[in-house]
């Protein structure tokens, strides 16, 4: 007997990511990023369940770990994406205006943003976490409520989930 749920599931699209990458992007992070929504995950063996998109300003990127990495897409490939990875970088305050007006874009469209670790840093640079809830790093929790004093930081949780946010 055929699995009826595989086949639903094979058939549909790929969803859209995208990994937003900036200078001082922290290599283990956006190694997690690619593993997860890159590469040949898969439905049943058949349709991607991700199309990846990793997108900057430029053509390449440096990275916490001292040296650059090519970066294929530009920031045009967050208006396709529904989901927006934002990685966390050694540089919060150094990510381009580019950058940030593309994640307040996505977000208008109801796109979901999901930061890794002090990615949330970013987002709340954007302006994109006043008046929400948000967690980082533990180590990182009170520069975040510190510097971003419009964003309620919960240190105790390792997530937050708000429509649109993560």
């Amino acid at each position: 007997m055929q699995d009826k749920t595989a086949n639903l599931i094979g058939a549909q699209p790929p969803h859209p990511v995208a990994v937003v990458v900036y200078d001082g992007v922290a290599l283990m992070e956006l190694g997690v990023a690619c593993d997860i929504f890159g590469g040949d995950a898969t439905a049943a063996g058949r349709m991607p369940l991700y199309r990846l998109a990793v997108c900057g300003t430029g053509p390449s990127v440096s990275t916490d770990a001292g040296f650059a990495i090519q970066v294929p897409d530009r920031l045009d490939a967050l208006r396709d994406a529904q989901t927006v990875i934002v990685p966390p970088t050694d540089r919060p305050g150094q990510v381009p205006a580019a950058v940030l007006d593309a994640l307040r874009q996505a977000r208008a469209r109801d796109c979901r943003l999901v930061s890794l670790c002090t990615g949330a840093f970013v987002l709340a640079e954007a302006g994109l976490l006043d008046g929400h809830t948000a967690t980082t790093h533990w180590a990182e929790c009170a520069d975040l409520a510190r510097r971003y004093p419009r964003v309620t930081v919960d240190p105790r949780v390792l997530y937050t989930d708000e429509p649109g946010l993560l």
